[in-house]
């Protein structure tokens, strides 16, 4: 989103941008552990068995090490050298939530609607001159963690009403886990892949989600992608958004 304000603002033609985090090691996953927000794996090793987003009965998400970075570019400039455009980025918000994200898992941290994240999310539709009607996809954080979740859930609920039963998720973090800083980047670009290829990526999931969000276990399928809308939140309240459009 701050690449692409640069561009608008001509400042540059061409912006690496992403995300990248290395929480694998022992104060990584040792700060995490006190905080209570990891799955407790016994001797399982499939994570993808653990990390349950909107699952009711999730005890947690799990660590994960990934990088996403993309290629921002003027619109006219790319199409002039022929470059292969995955999606357009039509739209872009950022909100602070309150302290509640701070919260320990299991010490009463409630749901309910983030108004952070629902500040993100409308101003990008609103920067992509667009409703909530005019989404076809969302890639959200799906932590895996409840309180997170819980929250998140509430927000789209919020923003999409009945309408968000229909709406497929794509999710990313039960087969890679939670990375962080890298969660952006990596959203970014598998928003971008869906959008150019026309496709939803299979999704993983060992549980049984509510039953208001398309989240649960499916196979990769064929989808009329106009408008995707990507939207990560943190620990620390940061939550941005973006609507990704496919490219004409």
């Amino acid at each position: 989103g701050e690449s692409v304000r640069v561009i608008q603002r001509d400042a540059a033609d061409l912006c690496f941008s992403g995300g990248a985090e290395s929480k694998i090691n022992l104060m990584g996953v040792f700060r995490m552990n006190l905080t209570g927000r990891l799955a407790p794996t016994g001797s399982e090793i499939d994570g993808g068995t653990l990390v349950r987003p909107y699952d009711p009965s999730a005890t947690g998400g799990l660590l994960g090490e990934g990088a996403g970075i993309v290629i921002l570019e003027e619109l006219a400039l790319a199409k002039g050298r022929a470059g292969k455009v995955y999606a357009e980025i039509a739209g872009f918000g950022a909100g602070q939530s309150g302290p509640k994200h701070l919260h320990l898992v299991g010490r009463g941290a409630p749901s309910g609607v983030d108004e952070g994240l629902r500040g993100a999310i409308e101003s990008a539709l609103s920067d992509a001159q667009i409703g909530p009607g005019e989404i076809d996809a969302v890639l959200p954080h799906a932590s895996g963690i409840p309180e997170m979740d819980g929250s998140e859930a509430d927000t789209l609920r919020a923003i999409f009403g009945d309408r968000l039963a229909s709406i497929p998720l794509v999710t990313v973090t039960p087969n890679v886990g939670d990375a962080m800083a890298g969660n952006g980047g990596l959203a970014a670009g598998v928003a971008a892949l869906c959008l150019f290829h026309q496709r939803l990526p299979a999704r993983v999931h060992a549980g049984r989600p509510v039953p208001d969000l398309q989240g649960g276990a499916s196979a990769a399928t064929p989808w009329k992608l106009r408008n995707v809308l990507v939207c990560t939140s943190s620990f620390g309240g940061q939550n941005a958004a973006l609507v990704l459009r496919h490219a004409q």
